[in-house]
């Protein structure tokens, strides 16, 4: 503020010690000339002694100018001191806060410690006082084992080793007790097992008894069924073997009369073979049974022996046309026989009538064919009587 009213103060000096232009209107130019010098070196006056002015002025302010530059690094010096003071300070509040803290921290954990330890020790006087109590309902126990001891020293030699052996027992019975514990839930889960494993062998044999009684039911049924179709294979073969009989009966019968037409004198004269049997029937003949095969060797005997009874009719008929004077021995197997061959078999006449049916014989030929069936009758039931 100083500084800026001194150079207030100079500005106004010099505006009044700058030289005052004359009005000249009505002068010459010398004149006019000589008041511009004169102007001129005024100002150059002022000019210089403004300028030794602004010097001692500037020097003036150089020295101002240094003494505030001292005095700005003293203060600033003191600023930092006291910024280093206030640090201080302030660090010195911060431990001192700090340490007020942890001194607080530590003075309520150790009350706490002190209100826990006085509970404990209450704690501790009341368990005392029941250890007291245990003690003195204990000491009877303490003076029964030094007398057990007393007792028998030879096994315990000290009082340590009744108790040993008591805690051997006691976790011997604890193991004991644990195992029998085992053991127990071992037979509940076995038993457990043991009925569910009857339950289905129950359910298994009633489910067994029923296809059982099933397959009983079926084989009844299956037995009735055997013993029906066995009751029909019987009759079948009951049936068969009577046909098979007749059969044979009828074969027999077949052939008797054949060795009978082929026999004895008039085989010699009469000779009739059987026809060659076909190569392509052979053949066939092959894949029939022996029944079968029989039975067609039988036809074709048949059709022998009604070449043989057609034969014995036309002589038979010439002799009769000869007046019975002429009896050939070779005839009389057909004129004689017992009674039931004289008086002819129903089954001899039918056989009598298929033979002059099959070849067309005459009369004669039917008398002769009566005959052979009276004969064939005979051999048929002295083989039946046979068999029986």
């Amino acid at each position: 503020m100083e500084g800026t009213a001194a150079r207030g103060s100079d500005a106004s000096g010099s505006e009044q010690a700058l030289p005052q232009s004359l009005v000249l209107e009505h002068v010459s130019p010398a004149t006019r000339l000589l008041e511009k010098r004169r102007q001129m070196f005024e100002v150059q006056e002022a000019l210089d002694a403004q300028k030794e002015e602004f010097a001692r002025r500037e020097e003036a302010f150089h020295r101002r100018e240094e003494g505030l530059r001292k005095k700005d690094l003293e203060l600033q010096e003191s600023l930092i001191k006291f910024n280093k003071f206030l640090q201080e300070n302030e660090s010195k509040r911060n431990r001192a806060e700090k340490r007020a803290q942890e001194e607080a921290k530590q003075r309520r954990a150790k009350e706490a410690e002190i209100a826990k330890l006085k509970t404990e020790l209450e704690t501790m006087k009341g368990e005392f006082s029941k250890l007291e109590d245990v003690v003195s309902r204990n000491l009877k126990y303490q003076r029964y084992l030094e007398t057990v001891q007393e007792a028998v020293p030879e096994d315990y030699p000290e009082v340590s080793d009744l108790l040993n052996r008591y805690k051997t027992l006691k976790d011997a019975n604890a193991d004991l007790t644990h195992r029998l514990q085992q053991h127990e839930h071992m037979n509940e889960s076995k038993r457990g097992e043991y009925v569910h494993y009857t339950k289905e062998q129950t359910n298994d044999i009633l489910n067994s008894n029923n296809m059982i009684a099933s397959m009983q039911k079926a084989l009844e049924n299956a037995e009735s069924d055997a013993f029906r179709v066995q009751n029909e294979l019987d009759s079948q073969i009951r049936s068969t073997s009577d046909r098979t009989l007749e059969i044979g009966q009828a074969l027999m019968a077949i052939d008797n009369l054949l060795q009978r037409c082929t026999s004895k004198k008039h085989g010699n004269y009469l000779k009739h073979f059987q026809a060659s049997e076909d190569p392509q029937q052979a053949v066939q003949n092959k894949h029939l049974d022996e029944l079968a095969r029989k039975g067609k060797a039988a036809m074709s005997e048949l059709d022998v022996i009604a070449a043989y009874i057609v034969d014995f009719r036309s002589i038979v008929d010439e002799m009769r046309s000869a007046g019975g004077r002429y009896r050939d021995p070779a005839a009389a197997p057909f004129g004689s026989g017992n009674g039931a061959g004289s008086a002819g078999s129903t089954e001899g006449a039918q056989a009598g009538d298929a033979a002059h049916h099959g070849h067309g014989a005459s009369s004669g030929e039917q008398t002769a064919n009566a005959e052979l069936s009276a004969s064939t009758s005979t051999s048929f039931n002295r083989n039946k009587n046979s068999k029986k």
